[in-house]
């Protein structure tokens, strides 16, 4: 594909010349002969820095949001050479008319929010599975379609150049449907600018990310993002659902596009969707559903009243894209686990272990709030923020955990450059005077044992903060650690342990 006809569509793009363009990136490290490399900067590397490698890897283009360098235009004259206004935006473009618009060929399905992206993918998924049509799935653990793995995630909603390249690739294997969560990193570096939304789901705002953002008005207005992509979305019967218990659904609904059809779901107030007389048990959640004048009993294998909230969200936004009732609930229902996400550790041992993802303090509360209403008899907690993160969530999540378990403990997460003496110190500034059933084990292997030995008939560990995660990021290296993995092995030393077999 020639150059000027992939920047289609920028104005304000100056070219130096037309080149034929044979892949598109901004990793110097994946150029190749013929690619068009775009000089982003993210929010620890400048791009431009990187433009003489690219050439070197054969770049054939390059698009910068910065003059020219004349020693580099000299000196490589075969290079076209192309500055814009905007390099973010202009990538986006590129990326989805360089794919030939591959979200336009299926059903795209955006989902955002603070917590419960990935479980309300994972649903909508496993919907779309049992309506036949071979869904993809861009999320936080995994890109796959069709139920198999494409790769591991290295962001929840990837830069704009593999974005588009997947959505083609999944568009090619014959999805019908797909399913992105999108973060607010990702609407805020307009990666998900040219994504062709049918549906845009509203999770929740809670507090996270706020070292990126810088306050939660910023963050709320990343997340409203999505619903201004999705009324720019050159699809036809557009919805946007809402979760309508959310203290800020009002607003978020009285600002929608007129081209928009809003859809709520919720559990409090009313909403097109709504789950009444919960009961959340140790083995299953039921509730009533009410929706589109009918309604039915949904018995979710998956626990916890903030499970009802992703189910609603699946089945709302499913059912809003025409998908039938009937389906759409036995999608939900049959769905057993998501990696992470209240995940059982079970080898017959007489007390429940549990891995979860939650990293916030609002995911931490709801977690063992739902675990409280569960018969159990303590409630152990091991929990742990990460570096280089945002520390306003430290001392909240040490107050969650040490009022809400009868025993917490406090350990390393991903420290990365941080030290790890002064994330422990955040989060203690949370417990200060008022809680004293709290310990801190910095080893996480050694905490998680800890909580194991220290468990009894009945009792439930719950084991927080990295979920799926089979890493652990330090300082100087990244190690292999999966919680599931030694909370297993703790089980199987703990003395006496007698497996049910």
């Amino acid at each position: 594909m020639r150059l000027k006809e992939i920047l289609k569509g920028v104005p304000e793009a100056l070219i130096t010349a037309d080149a034929e363009i044979l892949c598109i990136t901004n990793d110097s490290r994946k150029v190749q002969k013929g690619c068009l490399f775009f000089a982003v900067t993210g929010i620890n590397e400048d791009g431009n820095t990187y433009i003489r490698s690219a050439i070197m890897g054969g770049a054939a283009a390059v698009v910068t949001g910065r003059p020219v360098p004349p020693e580099l235009a000299g000196a490589h004259p075969r290079i076209s050479w192309v500055s814009v206004t905007d390099v973010l935006g202009t990538f986006s473009k590129a990326a989805s008319q360089f794919y030939e618009h591959p979200s336009r060929r299926f059903k795209l399905i955006g989902v955002t929010g603070t917590n419960g992206k990935t479980t309300t993918a994972y649903l909508l998924e496993n919907i779309y599975a049992l309506a036949g049509a071979f869904p993809g799935v861009i999320g936080t653990i995994d890109y796959r379609v069709g139920g198999k793995v494409i790769s591991k995630a290295a962001n929840t909603t990837p830069l704009a150049g593999e974005l588009h390249s997947l959505f083609r690739m999944m568009a090619d294997a014959g999805a019908a449907a797909v399913v992105m969560e999108v973060s607010s990193h990702a609407l805020a570096l307009k990666r998900a600018d040219e994504a062709a939304f049918d549906v845009a789901v509203f999770t929740n705002l809670q507090r996270d990310h706020l070292d990126f953002h810088k306050d939660r008005e910023t963050y709320f207005k990343a997340k409203l993002r999505l619903f201004e992509l999705l009324a720019a979305s050159p699809k036809k019967n557009k919805s946007a659902v809402v979760n309508a218990d959310e203290d800020r659904a009002g607003e978020i609904l009285s600002a929608l596009s007129d081209n928009l059809t809003p859809v709520t779901y919720g559990i409090d107030k009313p909403a097109d969707f709504r789950a009444e007389n919960a009961e959340i048990l140790q083995d299953r959640t039921v509730f009533e559903l009410s929706a589109r004048g009918t309604r039915r009993r949904v018995t979710l294998r998956l626990l916890g009243r903030y499970n009802i909230y992703n189910a609603l969200a699946a089945v709302a936004a499913s059912v809003s894209a025409g998908v039938p009732l009937e389906t759409a609930v036995r999608g939900v229902e049959t769905l057993t686990t998501v990696p992470g996400r209240l995940e059982r550790v079970e080898l017959g041992q007489p007390f429940g272990v549990f891995v979860d993802y939650a990293h916030t303090d609002a995911a931490l509360d709801n977690v063992l709030s739902n675990l409280r209403k569960m018969p159990h008899g303590r409630i152990i907690t091991v929990f742990g923020c990460g570096g280089d993160r945002d520390r306003t969530k430290r001392a909240p999540m040490g107050k969650a955990a040490a009022s809400l378990s009868d025993y917490a403990i406090i350990t390393s997460d991903n420290p990365r450059g941080e030290d790890p003496d002064r994330i422990f110190a955040d989060i203690q500034d949370g417990l200060k005077d008022a809680f004293t059933n709290f310990t801190l084990i910095p080893d996480r292997k050694s905490a998680i044992t800890k909580a194991v030995e220290m468990a009894q008939a009945g009792d439930i560990v719950l084991i927080a903060g990295k979920g799926h995660e089979d890493y652990q990021i330090l300082s100087d290296r990244t190690i292999h650690f999966d919680d599931r993995e030694a909370a297993a092995e703790a089980i199987r030393n703990k003395v006496p342990y007698e497996p049910n077999l």
